[in-house]
């Protein structure tokens, strides 16, 4: 009985003894497609799934990438050109586990009135946030209409930073997105001009982990995968609810999320990622596409191979 005992509680002490795993932390920035992996967590659908993840909310984009490049965090959401551009810049080696949706609407150029097309954007002051989509939506744009940005005057701001220069009249037009979008083109002087809805699935969001991550947590990186379908069924089952919980962190009403998840974006679940990963090779595309204005622009100086940033 003492030794049955004895060898129990060695057991026990020996598991107790064993260091907890640390949550895996993802990096997210103000973007309604996003937001779902903000729901699974605040449902408890990563417990759920057997795995600890952290969702770490940064301003923007480039604040997110710099966190995983500084081991801050384990991974985070982006477009592919940010993927690469992180990939140039730090020693980590990001690898695509999933991509979340397609713009179709949500990257937009927006004016003052008076400037009605790409084409008068011309000679014109353009807000850009650097290191981010906003590059790759205005040559997009400026394809179109056979213009290039040596045809602008580009100026570099943060999301943050654009409505309020654009008020101070220090720039003409800007690109941007959701919520961003949403408040400047309350103001009656605005417009948009062009959104992605003419470049349809060309402007992808994915979720990026660190290959070492990925090869020693491959399951817990499924098990977040799983949480956060499992979160897309729970908001197209309980959308009022599921949508004033995002709503609520992206500053934004309830009516005005949900219009950006109908009409902006195209949501993409488990059942559509083969047709990204898979033969049709999608991902890939727009990867290959994000590394020709890259290196054009200049934003990053060599080409890699592009498999490589995408998990097998």
């Amino acid at each position: 009985m003492t030794r049955h005992f004895l060898l129990a509680l060695l057991i026990l002490l020996s598991a107790c003894s064993q260091p907890a795993k640390p949550p895996l932390r993802i990096a997210i920035s103000p973007w309604p497609g996003y937001e779902f992996l903000y729901l699974a967590e605040q449902l408890k659908l990563f417990e759920a799934e057997g795995v600890e993840v952290q969702i770490v909310q940064f301003s923007s984009p480039v604040d997110g990438r710099r966190a995983y490049a500084t081991g801050q965090v384990d991974g985070f959401c982006s477009s592919p050109d940010g993927v690469l551009i992180i990939r140039e810049q730090s020693q980590r080696q990001p690898r695509i586990v999933y991509v979340t949706d397609y713009s179709s609407g949500g990257d937009l150029i927006v004016s003052r009135k008076g400037i009605d097309t790409i084409q008068q954007l011309a000679g014109k002051r353009v807000g850009v946030e650097p290191g981010t989509i906003s590059s790759y939506v205005l040559i997009q744009a400026l394809n179109k209409a056979k213009l290039d940005s040596h045809d602008l005057k580009l100026v570099y701001l943060s999301q943050i930073e654009i409505l309020n220069a654009l008020t101070r009249d220090d720039i003409d037009a800007a690109v941007t997105y959701p919520p961003y979008s949403i408040a400047i083109l309350k103001q009656p002087q605005y417009q948009e001009i062009f959104d992605t809805r003419e470049v349809p699935g060309e402007v992808l969001d994915v979720i990026a982990v660190d290959a070492k991550t990925l090869s020693t947590r491959k399951n817990d990186v499924q098990a977040m995968l799983r949480a956060l379908d499992a979160a897309y069924e729970y908001a197209r089952q309980n959308p009022d609810k599921a949508y004033t919980i995002m709503a609520a962190r992206e500053g934004i009403s309830v009516d005005e999320f949900r219009h950006s998840i109908v009409n902006d974006l195209q949501i993409l679940r488990a059942v559509d990622q083969p047709f990204y990963f898979g033969d049709d090779q999608r991902l890939l595309k727009a990867l290959k596409s994000a590394q020709t204005i890259l290196l054009a622009n200049g934003e990053i100086k060599q080409s890699v191979e592009l498999t490589t940033l995408i998990a097998n």
